[in-house]
């Protein structure tokens, strides 16, 4: 048994046993790795980091994030319960993971405009405040999925070849402490963090930097511009996850998914929102983390083993919100053999029957790069990014996601970055919030979460009139002359 605080420090030198998962999981893995199994997750990595080093970096995080969390001991949020390891508990997991305790994006930015400490009960503050199901429903669970779309592009289900759209996924975004408290501490209320984003728009646009013309740190900035805290030493930056979920079917072994007792929505006869609680399945995780090295942050995202047999399907949706064509088949470049590698070394060290087992890194992105022939170039998630519109992003917005434009500042250079990168660098250039959704103005404060009914929200008109609207005051703010792109 290990010791409180302590970890394991896991070498490899032979090839990980092949669990043929998918045709990428095929290749051989004949690299060694180390990858700590640590309660608390990395804090920095080697600005010149190989992918070996990256993946290693991402399973760490992973391994981290999904720790016991202590809050039932301490009631602390966003940490570990030091006594706990993975061989605690070799047949099952914890009953709350400490990704699980970190602030949900409605608590981060509450429709009622006042955030509170950061350790408090799991509070959902809507403009369209939801009423119970019934008396035994619970608005405290930690996973609240209040997102039933791709950012408005479009509708993901499962098995859709036989239940067609019944099992729709559902999504979730959360915060960290450090990226909580830097909000409240600095901008708490939607007026102020909304000056402070296009303050940072409009100097990017006119210095082609955060602050002062010239000056390229991201990390640390004067109050009025958003610079998320970076990863150093003890001090683990700003991390963000997004989650994606469903509902399991007679079709699905329920002990191959880490389920929850979840929050999702419905609307009654009286047009009312009603909160409900259910069990969903896991089925996808990002994980996004904001270091000295890497201000762009690193993206990372791992989905269930499963999710090509489990039939997915996705259906688009147009700028009303509503769903139209038939099911489609998601798209995704293949995995790189060194990712697999690491997801097969870090299976064989796991016990058995644990429910990561069944999990695999599908890629990480670190550095922007003009480059799309570098690799995971184009990474996405095949149940988050399903839609070309996402899974090849590479533009300038989402309004043009396709256009090859400018879409990422980093360390003073201009890029046009594709994937999950590139899309959350959009925000960035156009938005003026660090690569961060969930700080834009985009239907936040939230008035209303999705509905299960399909009475989506117009998502996707509001991004692309944002966007728009942002293009024309960066065009004006920059003379009219675009950046230069850098390779």
């Amino acid at each position: 048994m290990l010791a409180i605080g302590a970890f394991l420090l896991l070498r490899c030198n032979n090839s990980a046993k092949n669990k043929g998962a998918t045709e990428s999981l095929a290749a051989s893995a004949d690299t060694s790795f180390t990858i700590n199994f640590n309660p608390f997750p990395p804090a920095e990595l080697d600005s010149n980091a190989n992918s070996k080093q990256l993946v290693e970096f991402a399973w760490e995080e992973f391994l981290a994030l999904n720790w016991k969390s202590s809050y039932s001991k301490n009631n602390k949020r966003d940490y570990p319960d030091t006594t706990w390891t993975y061989y605690n508990e070799p047949g099952a997991y914890p009953d709350l993971d400490v990704w699980e305790t970190f602030a949900h994006k409605t608590e981060l930015r509450p429709y009622s405009n006042k955030m509170l400490p950061f350790d408090s009960l799991p509070h959902y503050s809507y403009g369209q405040q939801p009423i119970a199901a019934n008396a035994s429903t619970s608005f405290t669970l930690f996973d609240n999925l209040d997102e039933n779309n791709e950012i408005g592009s479009c509708d993901m289900y499962a098995h859709v070849n036989v239940f067609k759209e019944q099992y729709q996924v559902l999504y979730e975004a959360k915060v960290n402490r450090f990226e909580y408290d830097y909000v409240k501490n600095n901008y708490g209320d939607s007026t102020t963090l909304h000056k402070a984003a296009n303050t940072t728009r409009d100097n990017i646009a006119k210095f082609g930097a955060y602050y002062q013309k010239g000056v390229n740190n991201s990390c640390g900035c004067p109050v009025g511009v958003i610079c998320l805290p970076c990863g150093s030493g003890k001090s683990t930056g700003t991390m963000e996850i997004k989650a994606a979920w469903r509902r399991l079917t007679n079709l699905d072994d329920s002990s191959k998914f880490f389920t929850r007792k979840v929050i999702y929505y419905t609307k009654n006869a009286n047009g009312q929102v009603v909160y409900n609680n259910i069990t969903y399945a896991l089925i996808a995780l990002h994980i996004i983390h904001k270091t000295q090295n890497y201000p762009a942050f690193i993206f990372a995202t791992w989905e269930h083993v499963d999710v090509k047999q489990d039939s997915m399907g996705y259906v688009l949706l147009d700028t009303a919100g509503k769903e139209y064509g038939g099911i489609q088949t998601p798209m995704r470049d293949s995995i790189r053999s060194i990712t697999a590698a690491a997801t097969n070394y870090v299976h064989s060290k796991l016990p058995a029957k644990s429910i990561w087992q069944n999990y695999r890194l599908v890629g990480v992105q670190a550095t922007p790069t003009s480059d799309s022939t570098s690799a995971n170039f184009f990474l996405a998630n095949y149940v988050v990014e399903s839609d070309r519109t996402l899974n090849h992003f590479n533009g300038s917005s989402i309004a043009t996601p396709h256009d090859h434009g400018i879409n990422a500042l980093f360390k003073g250079n201009f890029y046009s970055m594709g994937g999950c990168q590139g899309c959350h660098g959009a925000t960035q250039i156009k938005q003026g919030t660090d690569f961060s959704f969930v700080l834009d103005a985009v239907d936040k404060p939230v008035r209303t979460p999705d509905i299960g009914d399909k009475n989506a929200l117009k998502k996707l008109t509001v991004y692309i009139k944002t966007f728009k609207i942002a293009d024309r005051k960066v065009l004006e703010l920059s003379n009219g002359k675009a950046h230069t792109l850098s390779k």
